[in-house]
């Protein structure tokens, strides 16, 4: 029998130097099984927790701590972890600290303050995370992690579902984000961040990105907050950030623009909001690109709370718009006085007002021209809901607003 011919030692020593290479970094795998008391502290870089029908339970402190880089923990349930509710400085049930590039997937936590913290670790994923909270802590705390990402996770009950501080580059995708105390997605001091196809319903407030810049927020459904303060999304003090292609359904107040300059609202769904889009003033400025977006079944499409705003408004589609071709004013002068004066949005669906609303829309008052949509597009109108439930909470949201104030 033949044999191939044999290879030089030179030209296998490379062959075993790798072999032998490859057998040195193979990852640690930790295999834990049944019920393993907690707190456990890993510092072994790139060790792989193994927790497939594991419970990890925990009374004190963090109930699990990742400290080293390249640590990936799958299949873990974690129950439990110390009693500090602090909002940022809390008790976690998972703790990554200088845990960079590390990835939590498939975890499940139940009974503690933070479901997830993250602090210092770059790139650190999380993924597919169930988490149900207790009360006044975020359920996934992100601080000066550039790069992190939240993703396909769903989260319930918390203060805020996810909140980012500091960490630009930040992804929040995928997740489904609902009856959270006062935020689904929170995201501050950052930029850069993605927040994408999330759904967002039911938190107390609603959601918000403040203070950053050249964020997006895309492709996400913000539905259903309904609370006199509920908005879909709160966009504060950003520079350049663009909210694009969302569903923002039955919100109180859908977009509110608060200090936002160069802000682009593009190819959103606004439908059955108190007010559809908001733009009010603080202590800085707004400046916002609003075209292609549907306005559908709102009490009112726009309304703006800051007479230097600086608004272009063109190409939108309005179920109230004419269906000539000529421009439409997507507020009225009553709509700007009922943020001055918000006990008059008891007559917003009288008669006269409707009228006085109609008329105007034909005719804009010469100080409205600037927010005139010079290229509207008629949407057919639909049945609406009672308008009742909706006028409360608008009223109530007015009445926050200028409170705050």
């Amino acid at each position: 029998m033949s044999h191939p011919p044999a290879l030089p030692w030179g030209c296998m020593r490379p062959l075993g130097l790798l072999l032998l290479l490859g057998l040195a970094v193979a990852a640690p795998v930790l295999r834990l099984s049944g019920e393993v008391e907690g707190p456990l502290v890993l510092t072994t870089p790139g060790l792989v927790v193994e927790g497939e029908g594991a419970v990890l339970r925990g009374k004190e402190g963090h109930t699990l701590s990742l400290l080293a880089p390249g640590i990936r923990v799958k299949g873990l349930k974690v129950v439990g972890a110390g009693p500090e509710e602090d909002f940022f400085e809390p008790h976690a049930a998972i703790y990554l600290k200088g845990c960079e590039a590390c990835l939590l997937e498939g975890v499940e936590v139940e009974g503690a303050p933070t479901a997830v913290r993250v602090e210092d670790s770059p790139r650190a994923r999380v993924r597919g995370l169930k988490a149900r909270g207790m009360g006044p802590s975020p359920g996934v705390l992100v601080y000066r992690s550039p790069e992190a990402v939240v993703e396909a996770s769903a989260l319930t009950g918390y203060m805020d579902a996810v909140y980012v501080e500091y960490s630009p580059g930040m992804r929040i995708q995928g997740n489904l984000l609902e009856k959270n105390g006062r935020y689904g997605f929170h995201v501050m001091f950052s930029w850069e961040a993605r927040v994408e196809a999330n759904l967002s319903r039911e938190n107390a407030v609603g959601n918000a990105v403040m203070h950053g810049a050249a964020n997006l927020v895309a492709k996400n459904q913000l539905l259903d907050h309904k609370t006199p303060i509920g908005y879909g999304l709160l966009v504060q003090d950003e520079r350049e950030t663009r909210v694009e292609g969302n569903l923002i359904l039955g919100n109180t107040l859908g977009l509110v623009l608060l200090d936002a300059k160069g802000v682009a609202v593009r190819a959103n769904r606004f439908l059955e909001n108190g007010t559809a889009l908001r733009i009010t003033r603080e202590r800085g400025e707004n400046a916002a690109e609003v075209g292609g977006n549907a306005f559908l079944g709102n009490l009112y499409d726009l309304l703006v709370d800051d007479p230097e705003a600086k608004a272009r408004v063109v190409g939108n589609a309005y179920d109230r718009a004419p269906g000539l071709p000529v421009p439409h004013l997507p507020t009225s002068s009553f709509a700007l006085l009922l943020a001055r004066q918000p006990e008059l949005s008891l007559f917003a669906l009288s008669p006269g007002v409707v009228l006085w609303e109609s008329a105007e829309a034909q005719v804009p008052g010469l100080r409205l021209l600037s927010l005139v949509d010079p290229e509207p597009r008629p949407l057919p109108k639909e049945t609406k809901p009672s308008p009742a439930p909706l006028l409360l909470s608008f009223l109530g949201g007015l009445l926050w607003w200028r409170w705050r104030r």
